[in-house]
């Protein structure tokens, strides 16, 4: 049978009472027993109970750890590191104030939700944590403006400041002590490391775009009517992907597919590739090989598997009579149905050796025109949305372009889009 505290106290006091009525050197003994027993008694239950606390506070960290780390784990950019950092600490740490403040404008803290109302007699604590890059706790001597403590937290991206914490303690409830302040500078750590691993990747992501890019361009260069075109399909193929919600490494794999689309070309005859005039059928069956081709080359890197039915497929009809595999409507890879139309409208607003460049509007009535038999009928009318907002923009320049005037009539087969 278990007692607490309570129940014991009132046991030893009813063995008090008992003993009262014995022999006064007894009674002293027995309440000298009994008080001994009682001060022993309060010093378990009062470590128990500290004990009881430190278990419970241990829990609630683990908690915010769990919270933090789980939210992270759905960033896919230093932007949504940050914010999903900050999110959570704030669902965390309910019963108090959490500011975030960022460097701009030279040295001036910019702060969010909104600018603390006693900003100023922050700033040398502020200062403190952000100069050495730790957690720091500043306590007021009186409570003003429900005020009482802060804890200022630096976060950083190897050796860049990216932002500071600061959490306000009004001391209505416990006081920040330094389990708080091990496990804030822990959680920036981890969101630091994070941040840094983003940067490095997107370093090393913009180096291989590059890289890419430029081979892409020796690709293109054999032709000097299809220079750039790759670059501006990847351009335009990205545009519409983000517009119809796609993001991240799903985003990068489109973009991947439509630089690479026609790097298959480099294997394509000259005397094919810049022929002026109609294609024999021959010489068409041979231009027509270069998807394959770009889709062999690209196989070769396990790393763009994901890229590889854009890249295959950039040439299939939703009508079903396109090529390399007569694939129709939604059974063309969504990437190279993207592709498509990016890559028809590049085609048609740049001059070709068979003929010369249609205008921006020109190019876009035809597009809308073969929706459902060439492009996808759901993605031509986001992507015509999409061009003439860039051209209300000025990212469109008109010069880049056609001049207006209309190709002239021909059969020659459009075998090089």
């Amino acid at each position: 049978m278990q007692m607490n505290h309570k129940e014991i106290n009132e046991a030893l006091a009813g063995l008090g009472k008992i003993s009262a009525s014995g022999p006064p050197e007894m009674v002293a003994m027995i309440d000298q027993v009994i008080d001994t027993v009682r001060s022993q008694i309060d010093v378990v239950f009062s470590e128990h109970a500290g004990m009881a606390d430190e278990l419970l506070r241990a829990y609630e960290q683990l908690g915010i750890v769990f919270e933090v780390i789980s939210r992270l784990a759905s960033a896919e950019t230093q932007d949504d590191v940050v914010r999903l950092f900050i999110e959570s600490l704030r669902i965390s740490y309910q019963d108090m104030e959490l500011y975030s403040a960022e460097r701009r404008k030279g040295e001036k803290l910019c702060w969010t939700p909104r600018k603390p109302n006693r900003a100023m007699e922050f700033s040398e604590t502020i200062s403190e944590c952000i100069d050495n890059q730790r957690v720091f706790v500043k306590v007021f001597d009186r409570a003003i403006e429900d005020v009482a403590e802060i804890m200022a937290a630096p976060v950083f991206a190897g050796d860049n400041f990216v932002c500071v914490l600061v959490f306000v303690n009004d001391r209505k409830g416990r006081r920040f002590d330094a389990s708080d302040m091990s496990l804030i500078d822990a959680l920036v750590s981890v969101c630091g490391d994070l941040l840094r691993n983003y940067e490095l990747a997107d370093r090393l992501r913009e180096l291989s775009i590059d890289t890419v890019k430029s081979l892409v361009s020796a690709v293109d260069q054999k032709d000097e009517y299809t220079s750039g075109h790759s670059n501006r399909v990847g351009h335009f193929a990205k545009l519409l992907g983000a517009e119809i919600g796609l993001t991240g490494n799903r985003l990068q794999m489109l973009e991947w597919a439509a630089l690479l689309h026609d790097v298959g070309k480099i294997g394509i005859r000259d005397d094919v590739l810049k022929k002026p005039g109609k294609l024999t059928d021959e010489e068409f069956e041979h231009i027509k090989e270069h998807p394959v081709r770009s889709y062999d080359v690209v196989k070769a890197i396990p790393q763009m598997s994901e890229a590889l039915g854009g890249v295959r497929h950039h040439h299939e009809r939703f009508d079903g009579r396109g090529y390399p595999d007569g694939l129709a409507g939604n059974d063309i890879p969504l990437d190279a149905r993207i592709i498509l139309v990016a890559d028809v409208f590049d085609a048609l607003t740049t001059t070709r050796s068979y003929r010369k460049a249609f205008d921006i509007e020109k190019a876009l009535a035809i597009l809308r025109e073969e929706a459902g038999t060439v492009g996808d009928p759901e993605l031509v009318p986001v992507f015509e949305k999409i061009i003439q907002r860039e051209l209300a923009a000025g990212r469109l320049p008109l010069d880049s372009y056609g001049t207006g005037i209309d190709a002239p009539k021909n059969d020659q087969k459009e075998a090089n889009p």
